[in-house]
């Protein structure tokens, strides 16, 4: 099977950046091919050749800033990373670069805050973001399983006709398309059908895939089971075997594991004839329900620390931790989905800052927020 390669546009002249790209390569990595960035006309030719070479496998990396040094003869190019990618969408969608691929943004930390998350203009631009200083250097196998997953998405993209449903697309029955809000799957459609495959990209990506709602990851399956996964051990492991149908393996699977919520919510429903509705029992009983049921010896759930409910239905987005909606305050949600969840902060990490920059009170609790502060200050 042909490598998964990407080219690295970065214009840092040490061997900082060959150190860090060979640490996602590792063994079974994409393949990169690092060049200093040139004119942007002979820059967007040399890309679309490179793409053309390499096509259905290929992806670009590229520096947030790339006018920050000079190259060996003392030149600097006048644009950046986001210039170029607009360019490079642009032509895609005009059909002068004849096939889509991946585009991800990586810098270093101080960057980003500078030139970056100050201003949303471009973010629609990329497929995954990533920082020099922080993914890339801490966990490089979970971005080089995700860079891989991209050109491998993009490219289950592109095989897609107009005959194929987009539920078949997601690799669902025809049965399952009741489980899919039908906002998504008709944005969806509409994406595919124009073969604009980069806006089917980021809808998977930014409105299925991240944000809790049709699908749940890991930690949040768990939670809502009732499970500690830690303490569970090779439990939880065995416990994920009885649901592995219900794993989600449409585009980008292969980087980022989820589940179907509804699928799992009918596998719950299955195991008993007058099953219990998971919201209304608390994390002692869902275990103790799945001990018995399959003879295992899983771990339940604990509440945060200054919580009570342990009807875990969410995460704590400052914490991560398995949370009870009671014992949370509702947080704001930019361009927020029907489809998605409503996502929480436990009050206790809101009284405390945990992780402020993560999340801000929705109006609707910031006077539970308010009243709670002044009680604790009493």
């Amino acid at each position: 099977m042909p490598s998964i390669k990407y080219l690295c546009l970065d214009d840092q002249q040490d061997n900082t950046v060959d150190v860090l790209l060979q640490t996602i390569s590792g063994s079974d990595g994409p393949v990169f091919e690092r060049r200093t960035p040139i004119e942007v006309g002979a820059q967007i030719l040399a890309v679309a050749d490179f793409a053309a070479k390499n096509a259905g496998k290929f992806g670009l990396l590229v520096d947030l800033r790339l006018d920050m040094e000079t190259d060996e003869n003392g030149g600097r190019v006048p644009y950046r990373g986001p210039t170029l990618a607009q360019e490079l969408r642009t032509r895609v969608a005009e059909g002068s670069i004849a096939s889509p691929f991946p585009i991800v943004l990586w810098s270093i930390a101080n960057n980003f805050k500078r030139s970056y998350w100050g201003e949303d203009t471009s973010h629609d631009l990329f497929d995954a973001v990533y920082g020099k200083d922080n993914e890339v250097l801490n966990e490089p196998l979970r971005v080089a399983s995700e860079m891989k997953s991209l050109v491998n998405g993009y490219q289950a993209l592109q095989m897609n006709t107009c005959e194929v449903r987009p539920t078949e697309l997601l690799n669902l029955d025809t049965s399952d398309a009741g489980g899919v809000y039908t906002g998504f799957l008709d944005e969806f459609s509409i994406a595919l059908e124009s073969r604009a495959f980069h806006q089917a990209a980021r809808l998977v990506i930014t409105q299925l895939i991240e944000p809790p709602g049709l699908l749940a990851q890991e930690a949040l399956v768990a939670a809502r089971l009732g499970v500690d996964i830690s303490a569970s051990a090779s439990n939880w492991i065995e416990l994920k075997e009885q649901i592995e149908n219900t794993r989600y393996s449409g585009p980008f699977f292969e980087g980022w594991s989820r589940w179907w919520w509804f699928k799992v919510e009918d596998w719950w429903s299955s195991l008993s004839e007058k099953q219990q509705n998971l919201r209304r029992i608390s994390a002692a009983e869902r275990v103790k329900f799945l001990n018995a049921k399959f003879g295992l010896s899983l771990v339940e759930a604990q509440p945060t620390p200054g919580s009570e409910g342990s009807k875990f239905f969410t995460l704590c987005v400052a914490t991560g931790r398995p949370l009870d909606p009671c014992d949370g305050l509702r947080v704001t949600q930019l361009n927020r989905k029907p489809w998605h969840d409503t996502a929480y902060v436990s009050m206790e990490a809101a009284l405390a800052r945990v992780n402020k920059d993560r999340w801000r009170i929705d109006p609707i609790d910031r006077g539970r927020l308010d009243f709670a502060q002044k009680n604790r200050s009493l």
